[in-house]
């Protein structure tokens, strides 16, 4: 059915709320959003704006699915780009678009993986949008390692029984793949996301320079090495 025109119109102020968000955060940073600052700006009245967004917390979980939303479709992109049997294709892209996702969205991969907001609990809504990019990932390395193209020394990797035991009860919670491939995606994870962050929080360009995208293409290759992909 088609919306009505009031629907577009509250749709649409919805967007513009998040859109007046996201400049406000550039401007500050996200410790300093105010409902009340956004509503100056767009020409709402506080309590008008409140129809919408009746406190922080609900405009921030707005805003947290909106940017792992808006991360999740470059990885997707980019996988997209190569072939579903070009494992290594994949596994290549997911890691760059992470890197290039974060530099081209600071504020974004912020909110998401910076300093947490104080006062603010996670909310079960954003949940869903959380687990999308990880699964994208370890979708990969879970496809590769299904088909047996995964032939280097990770593979065969023996997990603790304690580790063992925590992915399996993952997989019982609806997480698709064997508790190796949670572990290896978790592991990539780790290493993409950290020299990601430091390269944001200006830990690495004293020692690389502007060779950090050599680094992380590098970094990625040895881990496709380890992995074995083919």
């Amino acid at each position: 059915m088609k919306p009505t025109r009031r629907e577009r119109i509250r749709e649409a102020t919805f967007e513009e709320i998040k859109s007046t968000a996201w400049k406000q955060i550039a401007k500050q940073d996200v410790m300093s959003l105010s409902l009340r600052a956004i509503a100056r700006e767009m020409g709402m009245t506080a309590p008008g704006l409140y129809r919408y967004y009746a406190c922080r917390d609900d405009l921030v979980t707005a805003l947290i699915i909106e940017a792992f939303n808006s991360f999740s479709a470059a990885l997707e992109k980019a996988r997209d780009e190569h072939d579903k049997n070009d494992h290594v294709g994949q596994f290549r892209a997911i890691c760059r678009a992470y890197f290039n996702w974060a530099i081209a969205h600071s504020q974004k991969y912020a909110l998401l993986f910076g300093t947490p907001v104080p006062g603010y609990v996670f909310n079960k809504e954003a949940g869903p949008a959380a687990q999308r990019a990880f699964l994208i990932l370890q979708g990969v390395i879970g496809e590769a390692h299904a088909a047996g193209k995964m032939m280097g020394e990770l593979a065969a990797l023996r997990l603790p029984t304690s580790l063992k035991s925590q992915y399996e009860a993952l997989r019982k919670l609806g997480m698709p793949y064997v508790p190796v491939v949670t572990h290896l995606a978790l592991s990539v994870w780790a290493v993409i996301h950290g020299i990601t962050s430091l390269y944001l929080y200006s830990y690495l360009t004293g020692f690389l320079a502007d060779q950090v995208e050599s680094f992380v293409d590098f970094e990625t290759e040895k881990i496709v090495r380890l992995l074995g992909l083919a």
